[in-house]
């Protein structure tokens, strides 16, 4: 007696490999996805850290110029109240233009210190941003200062 097959047998092996090619491309898909999101977010969490590094720099920065200048000059860094400085990443102050300064030429980090006197302690703001200015990220620090000598 002779069997018959409801499929041939050359076209099931062709079927097979249609659906063996498609998993194989959705699991690359999903792998080649898996690893750009990988890279992604360990590239901001690199800028992050350094971002925060910067941060702490500047309220040490802030701290060391309150530790070597009398409480009259150190006061002065606020102006009539509430006053934004630049440091760049030599500890040179300077007035802040609007978007802080670049830490080092070719960095995409700038940092904007902000002093605000309310009476008895000056709030010091250490701000580090980076990407585009347009959407910027950024990490605030902030402490509090009082005249301790």
């Amino acid at each position: 007696m002779k069997k018959r097959f409801l499929f041939s047998p050359s076209g099931q092996t062709i079927l097979e490999l249609v659906i063996a090619l498609g998993v194989v491309a959705l699991v690359l898909t999903g792998l080649i996805a898996a690893v750009t999101s990988s890279l992604r977010y360990g590239q901001a969490s690199r800028f992050r850290s350094q971002g925060v590094k910067y941060a702490q720099e500047g309220i040490e920065l802030t701290r060391n110029l309150r530790d070597t200048s009398t409480w009259d000059v150190f006061m002065t860094y606020s102006g009539t109240g509430t006053a934004s400085w630049c440091l760049d990443s030599s500890g040179a102050w300077s007035v802040d233009g609007g978007s802080g300064c670049l830490m080092e030429a070719g960095s995409p980090f700038w940092r904007t210190i902000t002093f605000t006197w309310t009476d008895p302690v000056m709030a010091v703001t250490s701000q580090v941003s980076w990407g585009e200015h347009v959407t910027p990220t950024n990490v605030t620090l902030s402490t509090y200062f009082s005249q301790w000598k």
